[in-house]
């Protein structure tokens, strides 16, 4: 058995080591000659392959590296906190798909942005009015029409866990400024 690796890949090719075992068995230089270049082609063939291998490598290494040190120094902007600590930029970006129709449950309440005439109670009738449309979208839809929030988000063109987590600091911010009000 041949320990060289080198040496056993260049003879796993039948026509090279019929020609080795012709050469075993009746020398000549002709012979010889030919096996030493298929030999050097192999090599050569083998250490090519070898530094681009070693090139894919490193160059993937310092492109990662690059990327993650993108990452780090620039990071995406739009979930980013706003001065008010619950909006992000993410949540002021219009929506795409505008025109939907609201199926009604008895509301006399048809536009979200009236969402405030429902209260009688002043402190919430001024929290609410601050609200984002898109947040007073999302109450509505959720609280006053009932639609799931699978539907809100196909209708607004998000995802669920975005009109979740609107819902969510929405309510805690609301909850938060009712507080403090009442104290």
């Amino acid at each position: 058995m041949i320990q060289n690796r080198l040496l056993h890949t260049f003879l796993t090719d039948k026509k090279i080591n019929n020609l080795y075992l012709d050469y075993m068995g009746n020398p000549s230089p002709d012979k010889k000659e030919e096996i030493e270049k298929l030999f050097q082609t192999h090599v050569y063939k083998v250490q090519l392959l070898t530094y681009f291998s070693k090139i894919l490598h490193f160059e993937s290494q310092r492109f990662d590296k690059k990327i993650r040190h993108l990452h780090t120094t620039q990071p995406l902007i739009l979930d980013k906190n706003m001065d008010d600590g619950e909006t992000t930029l993410l949540d002021l970006i219009g929506e795409t798909q505008t025109s939907y129709e609201y199926r009604s449950l008895g509301s006399t309440l048809t536009d979200p942005n009236n969402l405030t005439s429902l209260f009688e109670d002043k402190l919430l009738h001024d929290i609410i009015s601050k609200l984002s449309a898109k947040q007073k979208e999302i109450l509505y839809l959720l609280y006053i029409e009932g639609i799931p929030e699978i539907e809100i988000a196909h209708k607004l063109a998000i995802t669920k866990q975005a009109v979740n987590k609107t819902k969510n600091q929405t309510l805690k911010k609301i909850r938060k400024n009712y507080q403090q009000g009442e104290s």
